[in-house]
């Protein structure tokens, strides 16, 4: 059987295909999906499994590996519980506020060019907030955010906080299963197909085109 180092191998390097036609590459990223440590915590409570790993890397080994001994129950069981995480991040989520804020942004204008430091910074501090309201962000302006930047950090608030309410739309679905943990190129499942989800905001149309990818790309 191909071994966690297999697929972790495979991960890295971005050669995604195999995982769309392998039960066992689809059981690891399902995994990958829960392996934040409060999650990983979550995941046993909830299956009753226990493990001896301390360490984030350890714990993703040693479940891939247990899970791995009944491969159709493990996905049953993993399902179950990504759903059940899943419907409360959604549910928590006031979709109608958010959309109501995300009107507010009437000009989509970048304002200039910014190296990762600035956008990493930006977007922890600014974008990526608890309480995503549009005024509290205008606020911050007056005191903290040099104007240069402003146009950077509304559309960062707008693309990021839009794409949440998109991403709703998809894993609302009965056959969609999301990663409730952040997997680099797949957003959500769709019958146990991975796909990767693409926003792109078209400025003459005043609307964002949404893209769904299934995750072959690297067939070439």
């Amino acid at each position: 059987m191909k071994n966690f180092n297999y697929w972790d191998d495979l991960y890295r390097n971005e050669k995604l295909e195999e995982f769309n036609r392998d039960n066992i590459g689809l059981l690891w990223l399902k995994i990958k999906s829960v392996i934040r440590v409060e999650l990983v915590k979550d995941f046993l409570k909830f299956s009753g499994y226990t493990i001896a790993a301390k360490k984030q890397i350890d714990n993703f080994r040693e479940l891939f590996e247990l899970l791995s001994q009944d491969i159709v129950q493990s996905h049953s069981l993993l399902n179950d519980y990504i759903k059940k995480v899943s419907h409360v991040q959604i549910t928590n989520v006031d979709v109608q506020q958010l959309v109501s804020e995300l009107y507010k942004l009437k000009n989509f204008d970048w304002g200039g060019d910014y190296r990762s430091s600035l956008d990493k910074y930006l977007v922890r501090k600014y974008v990526k907030v608890l309480n995503p309201s549009y005024d509290n962000l205008i606020s911050k302006f007056e005191t903290e955010i040099n104007p240069v930047v402003q146009g950077y950090v509304l559309n960062s608030w707008y693309n990021y906080w839009s794409s949440i309410v998109i991403e709703n739309v998809f894993k609302s679905h009965p056959v969609v299963l999301p990663t409730v943990g952040q997997i680099k190129n797949v957003d959500f499942f769709i019958n146990d197909i991975p796909f990767d989800l693409k926003v792109t905001y078209l400025p003459v149309s005043n609307t964002l085109n949404v893209s769904v990818k299934k995750k072959v790309y690297q067939l070439n």
